[in-house]
């Protein structure tokens, strides 16, 4: 709590006194072990802080912050190492009292609602882009334990202004994994690749763009792998009679697939062609990179208990540390 008595004296210039709250016991045991409370003294009014131990989001903050303010009588004060833009907005519009410290002071009841100017405001986003969705399946394949924003530039081959658009995205969605040194950004990550796999898959996107089931043979030269043929690469699994494979969106303008003739859903085509969004250089490039080749199946797919064990295994191999 010391940062956020200094915070709070350097913003405000006035006298801040915070202590241990000491009706701690009184509370029940859930709100014990899930928040640090101390007690602030400001303008001769008392409030509670309340710090959550471990990360938790806004409908739970609300909730016991309601809960705490009715069992102590204090105005609840939560102090948040940091938000998310439309996190900051729904407690600002309900009345929610909060400190980020360096960031951003609301104490609605004492008239105070101050933030500071030189911090970088993160826009908020609903999706990952496919930069950013590059960005991290490259972090996975690399190892990446610590890379700038100019670092990464390099690496992917972009402006270093795109992947500073990619480190904003991933603080909107608060991934503690990008941390600041100083006024420079960057990507870290020390713990193993599985769990960094474990935590971004739920926002990871399908990369195919546009799929075309043909009825007729097609050349196609220099051509990886796609969809579940490319599982079938990586693993032991048998593939379809007709193969799957991926082309660039350039690709899929010079051979003008847009204007060829599809086959219905209950036919079995002789050729599977899928566009993706993005490409990235894997072992050779004879099929896809494992990941982008996992989240290109769709979930009809991946229920096949088969197809499950072999992702599992690719998996394993790939994010083997």
């Amino acid at each position: 709590m010391n940062i956020i008595l200094e915070y709070i004296n350097e913003t405000l210039h006035m006298e801040a006194e915070i202590s241990e709250y000491d009706k701690t016991d009184e509370l029940p045991l859930f709100l014990r072990a899930g928040y640090d409370l101390s007690s602030l003294s400001l303008q001769n009014v008392k409030c509670l802080l309340v710090r959550p131990k471990e990360k938790a989001n806004l409908t739970d903050l609300r909730k016991q912050a309601a809960r705490l303010k009715k069992l102590t009588g204090l105005e609840s004060v939560l102090c948040l190492d940091s938000a998310r833009i439309y996190t900051r907005e729904k407690m600002l519009s309900e009345g929610i009292p909060f400190i980020i410290a360096g960031k951003q002071i609301y104490m609605p009841f004492l008239g105070i609602a101050l933030t500071n100017n030189d911090s970088r405001d993160i826009p908020q986003v609903d999706a990952i882009s496919f930069t950013t969705q590059k960005l991290l399946l490259t972090a996975l394949y690399q190892k990446w334990v610590e890379m700038t924003v100019t670092e990464a530039a390099s690496v992917l081959g972009v402006s270093k202004m795109s992947v500073t658009r990619c480190f904003d995205e991933l603080q909107a969605f608060d991934f503690d994994f990008i941390i600041s040194k100083g006024k420079t950004r960057c990507f870290a990550w020390t713990d193993r690749r599985r769990a960094l796999w474990d935590i971004i898959l739920p926002y990871l996107r399908n990369p195919v763009y546009r799929q075309y089931r043909l009825g007729f043979p097609i050349e196609l030269r220099d051509c990886r792998l796609g969809g579940i043929s490319a599982l079938c690469h990586y693993s032991m699994l048998a593939d379809d009679s007709c193969a799957t494979y991926a082309v660039s969106k350039d690709i899929s303008k010079a051979l003008e697939l847009s204007k060829q003739k599809v086959i219905p859903p209950d036919e079995s085509p002789v050729k599977v062609v899928q566009v993706m969004r993005y490409g990235i250089d894997y072992f050779g490039n004879e099929a896809v990179d494992p990941l982008t080749a996992i989240l290109s199946l769709s979930d009809n797919v991946t229920d096949d208990p088969r197809i499950e064990a072999a992702i599992e295994k690719v998996l394993e191999d790939c994010l083997n540390d």
